[in-house]
């Protein structure tokens, strides 16, 4: 009996261990990403060529949870970025990068796991207040909820292979919130400015005509149109990695008639933000980040201190620093 109850007991041992593991692997759940803290500082000290003492900061978390099981997934992503540069300890830094990203996907599997039907969930602002430095470190022209895009759509989604997949949502609501009620009324980022009226005083012997705000301007604005979403995805060296995304949203409310931020016919109704990022790995904990963003929205008035009128945004930043990438 104890020969036969020796081996039962390592055969009932060795099937949950195996179970174990197996449940281990086929767990619906896969999560991962990067946390970075990227620095560079110089000083002058007598530089004949001149120069300015600095210390640039950018932090970064970006983040995916994903859920898969039979016909069913659901992805996640966070894309949290905030960076500042100080040129004098004793005045308020200057920010160079913020955001805040975050989106939610629910797919439905069609075909072969390379078609979806999908509902789609996104949401973008800031942290910190943004100024026109151009101006003055006073004039403020950003913050968090000013704005923020908050979208929702339903389409479908091609996923041709790892590194690639396309979402195109022909039924997507678009609302931009600007909870400042001066932006609001000045008509920041397209929403519906305040209305005036001309009031005249008789002071003495002057005349004094000033405008009196009649109605405030609104802090919501809605949108329906399509919208897509392109992301690439790709390690084209060893340690060294390309990431893309492209988000496109046409609204379909959008009349010819209708006026953009400088009281112009559109000449492209498609708003558009392609973010692109160049990750190079030294070691675990040591990297090297490239990112350029391009964006293009007529609802947005150029910064009066910009030549010319262009709707055309670009960023671009360089970092060094440490990176851990989380499994």
């Amino acid at each position: 009996m104890k020969k036969l109850f020796l081996p039962l007991i390592a055969l009932l041992l060795s099937v949950n261990v195996a179970f174990a593991q197996d449940a281990e692997i086929q767990s619906p759940w896969v999560h991962g990403g990067t946390v970075g803290l990227n620095m560079a500082q110089s000083h002058f000290d007598n530089w004949s060529a001149g120069g300015q003492d600095n210390i640039n900061i950018l932090g970064l978390v970006k983040y995916d949870i994903n859920f898969k099981k039979g016909n069913h997934k659901w992805d996640n992503n966070i894309d949290l970025q905030l960076g500042y540069s100080y040129y004098n300890l004793d005045k308020k830094p200057i920010k160079t990068d913020d955001r805040i990203f975050l989106s939610s996907l629910y797919g439905h599997n069609l075909s072969s796991d390379k078609w979806f039907a999908t509902a789609n969930l996104t949401f973008q602002s800031q942290f910190a207040d943004g100024y026109n430095y151009a101006v003055d470190s006073t004039n403020r022209i950003s913050g968090f909820l000013n704005p923020a895009y908050i979208t929702l759509g339903i389409g479908v989604q091609w996923v041709p292979s790892e590194h690639f997949k396309v979402n195109i949502s022909p039924l997507t609501a678009k609302m931009t919130i600007v909870a400042d009620q001066k932006l609001a009324d000045a008509g920041a980022f397209g929403v519906k400015k305040a209305e005036y009226e001309d009031v005249t005083e008789i002071i003495g012997t002057d005349t004094i005509v000033f405008q009196r705000k009649t109605k405030d301007g609104e802090k919501i604005r809605w949108e329906l149109g399509a919208q897509l979403i392109a992301e690439f995805n790709y390690e084209i060296f060893e340690n060294v990695t390309f990431s893309s995304k492209l988000i496109a949203f046409y609204d379909y409310l959008h009349k010819s008639t209708d006026l953009n931020a400088v009281g112009e016919k559109y000449t492209c109704p498609i708003d558009f933000d392609w973010d692109n990022q160049l990750i190079m790995k030294v070691n675990d904990w040591l990297s090297c980040n490239i990112s350029a963003r391009l964006v293009y929205d007529e609802d947005v008035k150029p910064l009066s201190s910009y030549p010319g009128t262009t709707f055309r945004q670009f960023k671009e930043v360089m970092s060094i620093g440490i990176s851990y990438k989380i499994p």
